[in-house]
Parts: C-alpha cells; sequence; structure tokens
C-alpha cells in the first residue's frame, strides 16, 4: 500500500512539475505537494461549509447561525486556493508576500471565528464541535502550511537574512 502511495505521488508529481520550461525546477516537490493540498483542502473545505448551509434548510439538521464575516473569509480562501491551482497548472509559481500574508490572515480568521462559534453555540447545538472540528483542524493545518512555505520561501527575510513584513 505504502509503495502504491508513494509511486502515484512520484508519478504525479513528475507530470505536474517536469515541463519543457523546468519552471519548478527551483522548488523542492515537497513544497509543490503542500502547496496542492493547501489548494485542494481550501476548495473541498468551502464547498462542505456551503453543503452545511444547505444542509441547515432541511429536516435533518437544525439551522446554525448565520455568520457574514466567516462568509466572506471563507470566499477569500476559495478565491486562494482557485488561483493557486490555475498557476499550478499554467506552470507558474506566482508566490509574493502579499498573498502569503493575506493567506496567513484569513486562516487565523477561520480558526478563531469558529472556535468562537462553537463556545458561544456549543450548548444550544450539541452537534456543532463535532460539525467544526473537521474544518479548525484543517484550516489550522492550512495554517502551518503557509508558514513553511513562506520560510522556504524566504518571504518574511530581507538581503541579510533579518525579519520585516514590508
Amino acid at each position: 500500500m505504502k509503495k502504491r502511495l508513494l509511486s502515484f505521488v512520484k508519478k504525479h508529481t513528475t507530470r505536474l512539475v517536469d515541463d519543457n520550461e523546468k519552471k519548478f525546477a527551483l522548488y523542492p516537490r515537497w513544497l509543490i505537494w503542500l502547496i496542492l493540498f493547501l489548494s485542494y483542502n481550501v476548495l473541498i473545505q468551502g464547498i462542505m461549509d456551503v453543503v452545511l448551509k444547505v444542509a441547515g434548510h432541511t429536516p435533518w439538521l437544525q439551522t446554525l447561525p448565520v455568520r457574514i464575516d466567516f462568509l466572506f473569509l471563507t470566499v477569500v480562501s476559495i478565491l486562494m486556493g482557485y488561483q493557486a491551482l490555475v498557476g499550478m497548472r499554467r506552470r507558474e509559481m506566482d508566490v509574493t508576500k502579499n498573498s502569503i500574508a493575506l493567506g496567513i490572515i484569513v486562516e487565523i480568521g477561520l480558526v478563531v471565528s469558529d472556535i468562537i462559534h462553537v463556545v458561544q453555540y456549543g450548548e444550544s447545538y450539541n452537534y456543532l464541535l463535532l460539525i467544526r472540528a473537521p474544518f479548525i483542524v484543517l484550516t489550522t493545518i492550512n495554517f502551518f502550511i503557509l508558514i513553511v512555505v513562506s520560510y522556504y520561501l524566504k518571504l518574511f527575510v530581507d538581503k541579510k537574512g533579518h525579519f520585516h513584513l514590508a
């Protein structure tokens, strides 16, 4: 099983990374896979949030309180994930300080918003923690992926090796 998984990853990484222009040759494959995981993770979470909202209008799931701030953060996160996939398909590694910084802020906002939501409404909706826990975990993983990518690409380090945001 492990051998097949590694073979699958190697085959698809080679197909994604190897191109005539060698645009991804500067980056290690694990970095490419982290960015792909992040992009798909964001898109799947966005779809699941929509499914949960629609399910709230059925007899099976009680309607949860509307969170407009969370909705906008989710939309920004989905758009960033989609744009990263478009860039990967075009073989362009367009990672900038602004998009990484924005991604870090959005992922922090999503996690904090989910935690506050669970604390605020957890007693009223017994299943709320069960529903939101996977989102909290996956969004936290996204946050750490963004930190790793920004560290590896030295996005917040100047030429002298000092940390800076501007």
